[in-house]
C-alpha cells in the first residue's frame, strides 16, 4: 500500500514538473562610461513602434542616464496548453560606442589600419594618377549620440569611417587635385589638405560624428613609376644647381671679404709706419733732408722716408 502511495506521489510530481512553464529570468544591459544607451519601446502599437528611429528628438527622450539598464518582459502564449508560453522583452537597448576611432588608409601591407590596399588614388588635371595616403580620427560626443544614431541606424564608428567618411574624403581630393596640373598638385598640397579637413569636419558634424584629426599619412606615390623617377631626377638636378649656386655665391663672398681684409691690413700698416716716422721726428731721432723731390702721388713724409731715413 505504501509503495503504491509513494509511486502515485512521484508520478504526480513528475507530471507537475513537466507542466511548468519557462522561468522568467531578469535581463539587463551594462553601459560603459564611453557608451550612450537608448531604451527603445517595442510594445507601443504599430504606429508608435514605427517612430523608433524617425526623430532625433524622440531618440533624445529615450536616452538612458544609468549605467545598468533593466529590461521588462511580458508573457506571451505559444500553444494551447496553460504552460505553453514564453517571456519576451518590452524594450530594446541600443548602444552608441563613442570612443575615438583612427583609420589610416594606405597602400602597403605594413602600414595603415589593415593589410589591404586602402590608399586613396586621384588624378591631376593631366590625368596623371597618384596615391594619397590619409589618416583620420573620429569620435561621437555625448550630446551628439542621438544624432549619430538617427543618421547611421546603430552602425559603429568604424563602419561609418570606412563606408562614409573615406568615400567623402576621396570625393573632395578628386575634385581638388583634378582641377590642378601636376606642378600645382605638388605645390598646393597643404591647401588641398586644409580644404579636405575643413569640409569633412563640417559635413560629418551635422551627422553626429566629430572628426578630431584628418591629414596626410605619407607622401604622394605616382601610379606610373617612370613619373616618380622623373620627378626624383628633376628634384636631384635642382638640388645640384642650387648647391652649385650656393658654392659660387660663397666663393664670391669669401673673395670680397678677403679683399676687404687685405685693404684693411695695408691701411693699418701704412698708418703704423707714418705714426712711427712722426714719433721719430718728434723725438729728434730723424733729420729732415736738405732737398725734397715731390713725387707725383707721394707725400713729403713718404719721400723723406724713402730717401733720407737715417738714425742719429
Amino acid at each position: 500500500m505504501k509503495k503504491t502511495i509513494f509511486l502515485a506521489i512521484g508520478i504526480l510530481m513528475l507530471t507537475m514538473n513537466s507542466c511548468m512553464g519557462p522561468y522568467k529570468q531578469q535581463k539587463w544591459v551594462n553601459v560603459g562610461t564611453n557608451e550612450t544607451a537608448f531604451m527603445i519601446p517595442l510594445e507601443q502599437g504599430t504606429k508608435d513602434g514605427q517612430k523608433m528611429l524617425k526623430s532625433v528628438d524622440y531618440l533624445e527622450q529615450k536616452k538612458v542616464a544609468t549605467k545598468r539598464v533593466y529590461i521588462d518582459q511580458i508573457q506571451i502564449s505559444t500553444g494551447r496548453m496553460w504552460d505553453d508560453y514564453k517571456y519576451i522583452p518590452t524594450d530594446t537597448v541600443v548602444i552608441v560606442h563613442r570612443s575615438p576611432v583612427t583609420r589610416e588608409w594606405t597602400k602597403e601591407a605594413g602600414t595603415g589600419t589593415t593589410h589591404e590596399n586602402q590608399v586613396l588614388n586621384v588624378e591631376s588635371k593631366e590625368s596623371i594618377g597618384f596615391d594619397v595616403p590619409v589618416n583620420c580620427t573620429g569620435s561621437v560626443l555625448e550630446e551628439d549620440a542621438s544624432t549619430f544614431l538617427y543618421h547611421f541606424g546603430g552602425q559603429t564608428i568604424e563602419y561609418v569611417m570606412d563606408h562614409n567618411v573615406r568615400p567623402y574624403i576621396l570625393d573632395v581630393l578628386t575634385t581638388e587635385f583634378g582641377s590642378r596640373n601636376l606642378d600645382k598638385c605638388q605645390s598646393d598640397r597643404k591647401a588641398v589638405y586644409d580644404a579636405m579637413k575643413e569640409r569633412t569636419v563640417k559635413f560629418f558634424k551635422d551627422f553626429g560624428l566629430t572628426i578630431i584629426n584628418l591629414g596626410a599619412a605619407g607622401q604622394f606615390v605616382y601610379t606610373d613609376q617612370t613619373i616618380q623617377t622623373s620627378i626624383n631626377g628633376k628634384f636631384i638636378s635642382e638640388m645640384k644647381i642650387a648647391t652649385a649656386e650656393n658654392e659660387v655665391e660663397s666663393a664670391r663672398k669669401f673673395a670680397a671679404a678677403a679683399d676687404v681684409i687685405k685693404k684693411q691690413k695695408d691701411l693699418d700698416a701704412d698708418i703704423a709706419i707714418k705714426h712711427a716716422l712722426a714719433s721719430a721726428l718728434e723725438n729728434g731721432k730723424l733729420t729732415w733732408p736738405n732737398t725734397l723731390v715731390m713725387g707725383k702721388e707721394g707725400t713729403i713724409m713718404d719721400i723723406w722716408a724713402a730717401k733720407n731715413l737715417n738714425t742719429k
